[in-house]
C-alpha cells in the first residue's frame, strides 16, 4: 500500500524571512549613522581661538610650579559711600555692581584684556519721567 499522507500546508515563511531581512538592515543602517555621528561630534570639540589667545591664556608651568601672567595693579573708582555688591564675568568683560545697603546704585562695565574701565550705568531711584 502506498498510501502518502497528506501534506500541512504551513503559514508562508517567504514573508517573514524578508522582513527580518529588512529590519536587520535597518539596524545595521542605523547603528552606522549613530557612529558616524559620535565619531563627527567627539573629532569637532576643538576651540576655534587663535594661536596667540590660546598662549596667553596657558599658565606657565617652570619647576614643578604653574604661575600665570602677571597682569599688573588695576584700581577701581568705586565711591567711597558704596560696597562692592557682585562680580559677574562675561566673555571679554567684567560687570562690577556697586550700591550702598544691597540696593545697585552703579555698574562698572570693565575690559578683561588690560583691566580699563569701558563705561559705566548710574542707576538713579527718580526713575523715567
Amino acid at each position: 500500500m502506498s498510501e502518502k499522507a497528506p501534506e500541512k500546508s504551513g503559514p508562508n515563511l517567504t514573508l517573514l524571512k524578508w522582513i527580518v531581512g529588512i529590519l536587520g538592515v535597518l539596524i545595521v543602517l542605523f547603528a552606522t549613522v549613530i557612529a558616524v555621528t559620535i565619531y563627527k561630534r567627539m573629532t569637532a570639540m576643538e576651540t576655534k581661538s587663535s594661536p596667540e589667545m590660546q598662549d596667553a591664556m596657558l599658565p606657565k608651568v617652570t619647576g614643578g610650579r604653574v604661575t600665570l601672567e602677571k597682569f599688573g595693579d588695576i584700581r577701581l573708582p568705586i565711591p567711597d559711600d558704596m560696597d562692592v555688591i557682585s562680580l559677574t564675568p562675561s566673555s571679554e568683560r567684567l560687570f562690577v555692581t556697586v550700591g550702598t545697603e544691597g540696593a545697585a546704585r552703579l555698574i562698572l562695565v570693565i575690559s578683561l584684556d588690560d583691566g580699563s574701565v569701558l563705561g559705566s550705568f548710574n542707576l538713579d531711584k527718580d526713575g523715567i519721567q
